[in-house]
């Protein structure tokens, strides 16, 4: 374990914040199981205040980042950032996994002050402790700053890497994935990439129509990829340097997706509803939603034993929830396959705003 003394700077570079206080940096630092054995304050309740400030502020980052007034002075969001997508990154921004990930990336997990059991255990590199560190020093810095919220917001993203995080929000196949999809509902055709070779003969970067902009781009790259799309405002293309063809189909790929997204051409939730929505096909549309983020992974309640009705004659009941949506639906059917059916198309219904057509079955 390091020493915290010899490591203030550091510390204080990597979460963009420098103490009035620095003996707050320290009780964020210091375990419960410390300050039992040593006395003094531990970093309990700077977690709990930390937590309140993580949320908040990535809040309001998510909203600066995709919020804005419409004509009516009415606050939205743009299409492709529905609630429940909005949900879900939020979740994914502010969980366990990614605050210890970024304590680890910083380095600072070693630094903690903890009791002889604690560190006989290792205690410090379990996934919990490192959140509740991420959260202590927020909780640290809103003291100190006397709850500053330019201070707060630039400590939160920055100790949350957040543009980055936000960036990777797609992994880098899947802005390819997602253009050949979007193509493909829209035109019907998957997208053609055009690869030039920069070499072996270099280029003057004006052969290929660029401006002056694009000159440190070309600088010692290897290919030239293009890709060409008809958007609702015409024709557009994009291009980039590249040194391969992988590197530069994702790049292009990541450039017209931005701009699909900068003019809201992207699909919302009910771009995604089937034209002709049937129990069939009902568990696979749940799951394809989750699976482009516009809703949490729905999970299913089946029972271990098959119920009975007045008669005495079996019946299945089966619950379907999407806890983004808030939406869960219980569904009773004479097999156990058709009611897991018919909970997943029930949601749907809610989701998408249809009636049910199975209603009197």
């Amino acid at each position: 374990m390091r020493n915290l003394n010899d490591y203030i700077e550091v510390v204080e570079s990597q979460i963009g914040y420098e103490f009035q206080n620095k003996e707050l940096l320290y009780q964020a630092f210091t375990r419960r199981s410390y300050s039992i054995e040593e006395g003094g304050e531990n970093n309990e309740v700077l977690e709990f205040i930390g937590d309140k400030v993580l949320n908040l502020y990535v809040t309001k980052i998510l909203m600066d980042k995709y919020g804005f007034q419409n004509d009516s002075d009415e606050f939205a969001t743009r299409k492709y950032k529905t609630e429940g997508r909005l949900t879900n990154l939020m979740k994914r921004l502010v969980n366990k996994h990614t605050l210890s990930s970024r304590i680890e990336e910083m380095e600072l997990e070693d630094l903690l002050y903890m009791g002889k059991g604690d560190n006989k255990q290792k205690r410090h590199q379990e996934a919990s402790v490192k959140e509740d560190l991420f959260e202590a020093i927020l909780g640290a810095i809103a003291i100190d700053s006397n709850w500053d919220p330019k201070s707060l917001e630039e400590s939160v993203g920055m100790m949350l890497n957040i543009e980055n995080l936000l960036d990777k929000n797609f992994k880098e196949e899947d802005y390819v994935t997602f253009i050949q999809e979007w193509n493909q509902k829209e035109h019907g055709e998957i997208p053609v990439y055009e690869f030039i070779d920069c070499y072996p003969k270099k280029r003057d970067p004006f052969d290929f129509g660029f401006t002056t902009t694009y000159m440190r781009n070309y600088e010692n790259k290897k290919y030239l990829v293009k890709l060409s799309l008809s958007t609702p405002r015409g024709q557009k293309l994009y291009q980039v340097f590249s040194d391969s063809k992988s590197e530069g189909r994702r790049l292009v790929a990541k450039e017209a997706y931005d701009d699909l997204w900068k003019h809201d051409e992207l699909w919302t939730i009910n771009d995604e509803c089937p034209e002709d929505l049937t129990l069939q096909n009902s568990i696979s549309t749940l799951h394809n939603l989750a699976q482009k983020g516009y809703i949490s992974m729905p999970e299913y309640y089946i029972p271990e034993e098959e119920l009975y009705d007045e008669d005495g004659d079996p019946f299945w009941e089966v619950t379907c929830k999407v806890k983004s949506e808030d939406i869960s639906w219980t569904a009773s059917w004479d097999s156990k396959k058709q009611a897991k059916r018919y909970a997943a198309y029930l949601c749907l219904c809610e989701i998408f705003d249809l009636e049910d057509e199975y209603e009197n079955e």
